[in-house]
């Protein structure tokens, strides 16, 4: 029996030992990359770790990436060393999304030597992906091609257990992040709708019904006590707060994030690295496309631009993306291509659901790694399928191949090269300003937002983020001493005269393009 199993599955473990063995070489050289929303979501889990329940339950940031996380946080709490372990949980959450496109591939029908290429392909693709941000947009990617694992296996409606499984998956993909409640619940009705359509037996239709009840109680249940949390302690029903701090960001009075233009903002709480770690608190204008007609061309003005974006993200992925697309409509609605039309049209559909959430309000480029994917199996499906029917012979069909792969991973494997150590720098920069300097407590900066931030995750200092007044002394001191800043960090500022009555310049120009004022 395992001798069968091996040989079974013996691609896909020589796939994922080469992807293992890469993550083990590659993972120092990307130790130091950091984000400001990896910082938040490091801080959540330290509060989850801490039972500190009140900071940890976090409308913006969904807890599922942190929860992972604790378990690393048991041995070692230090900023760099969380840090790592956001990568390695990164990395192991990529060896499941490879499992998951190789289950995906079988269900499609993709013959092993193109599932062998499109898992090797992967690799690269995978690996950026896990590496170079620290965020649960890889995770929410990973669960959701195990929900489509379910719900576009023909036999979805055999077992009563696919609609329980497909909720729960659904569930998780929310706790990963609040954009998968609603793309969960559009999709999951809509393709328990077209089963139920296009089923003549009404034995199976009753299936489609059991399992479609199952699969939204499971997931309403299960989401249902997060969103009570997260409800219960901002006094108000909500899925999440990033969606309505990203429509009030675009909205056409917005001046951007608040940190950039609001002044020096008290973190979030009292362990709070920023305000980042819950910018639920940040005083943002709301507005809504149907208040007004300006209002209403500036929502249509703003999802155009999202679509442009959309494209442009979808070409970083591939050269080839738009023709994928455009020959999987040929494919669908192709007489001779009847057998591969409804799978060619699912992922279709998924893919103009998920992109199309996302341009109601805000697009990037990590938002859309799903489609990344999706996009990448269309196409080896599609060569599959002209292979198999002989509209292509062998020799097209490897230079096709060649050309695919290369169009997919030329951009991972580049940016995979220009983040190599990136970062590394800041660290460096951070340890000067604590052995050196003794930087710590609060913090301010008359610029660099987010690079200070990473200097105060390295301190376990707090920042306070950009002064208002950055050039008049008088209203910088006022604002400086009302937030009890202990230290100043001004980057490049050619006023070299800041006439600050309690703070005092103790780097005299030691470090090139920062000085440092010390309160007194």
């Amino acid at each position: 029996m395992e001798n069968k199993f091996l040989m079974h599955h013996k691609d896909l473990i020589l796939i994922l030992a080469l992807y293992s063995i890469l993550s083990v070489l590659l993972l120092n050289s990307y130790r130091y990359v950091i984000t400001a929303d990896g910082i938040s979501y490091i801080g959540v889990a330290r509060n989850y770790l801490t039972l500190n329940w009140s900071d940890a339950i976090n409308g913006y940031w969904a807890p599922l990436f942190s929860w992972l996380l604790i378990p690393f946080l048991l041995f070692n709490k230090t900023a760099l060393y969380a840090l790592l372990s956001a990568k390695i949980l990164s990395l192991i959450v990529g060896f499941f999304t490879i499992i998951g496109v190789e289950r995906l591939s079988r269900k499609m029908g993709i013959e092993r030597v193109f599932r062998v290429v499109l898992l090797f392909s992967m690799i690269p693709i995978v690996l950026s992906f896990a590496l170079t941000f620290v965020t649960p947009d890889l995770l929410v990617t990973c669960l959701l091609v195990f929900y489509l694992v379910i719900i576009f296996d023909s036999k979805y409606s055999n077992k009563l257990s696919n609609g329980i499984f497909c909720g729960v998956i659904g569930a998780a993909a929310y706790l990963a992040k609040a954009y998968a409640l609603p793309f969960f619940v559009v999709h999951f009705v809509f393709f328990n709708l077209v089963y139920y359509s296009k089923s003549s037996s009404k034995d199976k239709k009753r299936n489609i019904s059991k399992n479609f009840l199952l699969g939204i109680s499971v997931f309403l249940v299960i989401s249902g006590v997060w969103i009570g949390a997260i409800s219960d302690k901002y006094g108000e029903l909500t899925i999440g707060t990033s969606g309505e701090y990203n429509q009030a960001l675009i909205g056409p009075e917005s001046q951007g994030h608040p940190m950039y233009y609001q002044g020096l903002l008290k973190p979030s709480n009292k362990n709070a690295i920023s305000v980042w770690e819950d910018p639920s608190n940040l005083q943002m204008k709301k507005w809504s496309p149907f208040k007004s007609i300006g209002y209403f061309k500036h929502q249509i003005f703003i999802m155009g631009e999202n679509v442009v974006s959309t494209i442009d993200y979808l070409e970083y992925f591939s050269l080839l993306s738009l023709l994928i697309i455009l020959f999987s409509l040929f494919f669908i609605f192709k007489p001779s291509f009847k057998d591969s039309r409804d799978k060619l049209m699912y992922l279709l559909i998924t893919v103009i659901l998920y992109c199309g959430g996302y341009t109601l309000i805000l697009v990037e480029m990590r938002y859309l790694y799903l489609i990344c994917i999706l996009l990448f199996l269309m196409a080896f499906y599609m060569l599959n399928i002209s292979f198999k029917q002989k509209i292509i012979n062998i020799k097209m069909r490897n230079v096709l191949l060649i050309l695919l792969i290369f169009s997919f991973i030329i951009m991972p494997v580049i940016t995979l090269i220009q983040t190599v150590n990136m970062g590394e720098g800041t660290h460096n920069l951070s340890q000067t300003l604590k052995v050196d300097y003794g930087v710590h407590g609060n913090i301010a900066s008359d610029d660099e937002w987010e690079k200070t931030l990473h200097i105060s995750y390295y301190l376990n200092a707090k920042y306070y983020g950009i002064t208002k007044n950055a050039t008049n002394s008088n209203d910088l001191q006022r604002e400086l001493e009302n937030n009890n800043i202990n230290y100043y960090l001004v980057w490049d500022n050619q006023n070299n005269n800041l006439d600050l009555e309690d703070y005092r310049e103790i780097t005299h120009g030691n470090i090139q393009g920062l000085r440092i004022y010390s309160r007194t």
